[in-house]
């Protein structure tokens, strides 16, 4: 028996969002409207029931489920009694017109896991009730699943592998360097040999159960400010004007200084890698990286510059050089063989000259002048 049908797949992430997957919005639009209209009674349960409940690869009926008759566990058939079509002009398929509500259809989640559940349905637009044969419309539509399953699991399994590749291919980016890759949600996709340990030992940062939480409020905001340019889907977005003003080097990545438990110097670089929409917990795009910089050998000829351009003595601009490199104050004091008490009146006046407040702030400087860091 022929079954002239329509047939519709698509993707829904957890909470019963459509992803991009099988022509996207699109394609659980048109679903919507045909098995789940908003008049219809539980609609929105029916669809929560397909989602989260129902038998993988069993056709349920759609005139049941409009009629939300799915309070249990147990599969909706409906296969005691002919399946409802709707008589008259054939639906066309291109939109869901006033007669969608009445014609018949299956529907059945395929493939379900903790990030998604893929529904495949078909709509029968030609048979009437006399003329259906609701155990052939079964079988087909079983046969139908049966040969969709394997190419949507090649697909997938196609899309993680490409994952992999981008995941290798962003951290080879950053490979100079300590580098850890997240999804938007904080989950840890990757990290080269020493990035993981070198981000955890700034101590900036808590990690459990593969999530990273910030403890440093400014990593928190320049991770915002990073996503603030995408939009829920992953596309860039337009940023809506706001009072806060990240702090960007001349690549025009976001970035943090911070001190480490040990006092030392470090600086955390936050970029946006645009990625595809991945299973497995990879969710969609962004992915985020960060790369920690450690402290560094600034050139001697630093120092002319700092004398020229704030004034600073030979003495001050070679305590600012070290500060900078070490990090840390009792090392600068061990290294220049200086007491601490001169270190700090060289501190103060290097403050006065260059108009900085902190130690930090004048990392920041010396470093933005060097162009090294």
């Amino acid at each position: 028996m022929k079954l002239n049908c329509i047939s519709f797949l698509c993707e829904f992430a957890q909470g019963g969002g459509p992803t991009s997957n099988f022509d996207g919005g699109r394609s659980s639009q048109r679903l919507n409207d045909v098995f789940f209209p908003r008049a219809a009674k539980g609609s929105d349960e029916a669809l929560k029931f397909l989602l989260e409940e129902a038998e993988l690869r069993f056709p349920y009926c759609k005139t049941t489920l409009s009629k939300g008759d799915f309070g249990s566990n147990r599969p909706v058939t409906g296969s005691q009694q002919p399946i409802g079509a709707r008589t008259g002009n054939a639906f066309d398929g291109t939109d869901a017109d006033a007669h969608a509500a009445d014609t018949a259809g299956l529907v059945s989640p395929l493939m379900r896991d903790e990030g998604s559940t893929i529904l495949f349905g078909c709509l029968f637009k030609e048979h009437t009730t006399e003329t259906i044969d609701v155990e052939a419309a079964h079988q087909t539509f079983r046969t139908l699943t049966k040969v969709l399953t394997p190419g949507i699991d090649a697909f997938f399994r196609s899309e993680r592998h490409k994952a992999k590749n981008r995941i290798q291919e962003a951290l080879l980016l950053g490979s100079a360097c300590p580098t850890v890759l997240l999804t938007r949600d904080k989950e840890l996709l990757g990290h080269s040999a020493s990035g993981l340990e070198k981000l955890l030992a700034t101590g900036s940062v808590r990690f459990n159960a593969s999530r990273f939480e910030f403890k440093n409020k400014q990593l928190e905001t320049a991770f915002q400010d990073v996503l603030g340019a995408f939009d829920s889907s992953g596309e860039p977005a337009v940023k809506q004007a706001n009072s806060r003003e990240p702090v960007k080097d001349e690549t025009g990545d976001h970035s943090v200084c911070l001190e480490d438990p040990d006092d030392r110097l470090k600086r955390i670089t936050i970029k946006a890698v645009p990625a595809t929409t991945a299973r497995n917990g990879n969710g969609s795009g962004p992915w985020i990286v960060l790369q920690i910089f450690e402290t560094s050998d600034l050139p001697e000829a630093l120092e002319f510059v700092l004398q020229d351009r704030f004034e600073l003595s030979h003495s001050e601009a070679h305590l600012a050089r070290h500060l900078t490199m070490s990090g840390s104050m009792n090392d600068t004091v061990r290294d220049l063989g200086i007491t601490r008490n001169t270190a700090k009146t060289h501190l103060r006046r290097i403050f006065d000259k260059t108009g900085v407040n902190t130690q930090l702030q004048l990392a920041r400087l010396v470093h933005g002048i060097s162009r090294l860091f």
